[in-house]
């Protein structure tokens, strides 16, 4: 029975749970095999008591609240998978995933030379490690140019613009660092 609006089941056939089903569907597909009243998935087993696409109990008639949710995410898929189908789709990805990675860089000065960058980072002591990040920058830029297979060219050149760049700013920090007495004596700049 139906109340006023139409839309909704009465009150004892709310409390019990089960609203009365206008559609006459079966579950049965059309070859006898049992599809998901939820999703319309085919049962993949013959003794199947939960769909493999959304979950919901296949034995039941009574259509579930959460099963519209769950079946409008559209999971169903058109074949079972294999064992070699998820072979080939691992080796798809991890192609696709080697050629969105950057090459590896497998030289050791370079990536010296980027340690040492790091390291001069730290104010007025870093200025001890910028030679280091020239220096290393410099080996593993001409190393990479030797043995191409290395890497590392683009890690050089960042190694030895910012070892420069950095030694620059550290020379300011400790020219600053020596003029702040004379500056405090003389009353400002």
């Amino acid at each position: 029975m139906k109340s006023m609006r139409g839309d909704e089941p009465e009150e004892g056939e709310r409390r019990s749970g089960r609203a009365v089903s206008e559609s006459s569907e079966s579950p049965e597909g059309p070859e006898g095999e049992r599809a998901c009243p939820a999703c319309g998935a085919k049962e993949h087993r013959g003794r199947a008591q939960f769909c493999a696409t959304c979950g919901r109990s296949l034995g039941d008639g009574e259509y579930l609240p959460a099963d519209a949710l769950r079946s409008s995410y559209h999971l169903q898929q058109p074949h079972r998978r294999t064992a070699f189908d998820n072979n080939m789709n691992l080796k798809r990805r991890l192609r696709s995933l080697q050629a969105k990675l950057p090459t590896p860089n497998r030289n050791g000065a370079s990536t010296t030379a980027l340690a040492f960058v790091t390291y001069s980072l730290v104010p007025y002591l870093g200025i001890l490690f910028c030679p280091g990040a020239v220096v290393m920058g410099g080996i593993g830029l001409i190393r990479s140019w030797r043995v191409p297979a290395l890497g590392g060219r683009k890690a050089s050149y960042a190694g030895l613009f910012f070892g420069l760049m950095i030694f620059s700013v550290q020379m300011l920090l400790w020219w600053v660092l020596y003029k702040v007495p004379g500056w405090t004596q003389r009353g400002g700049f």
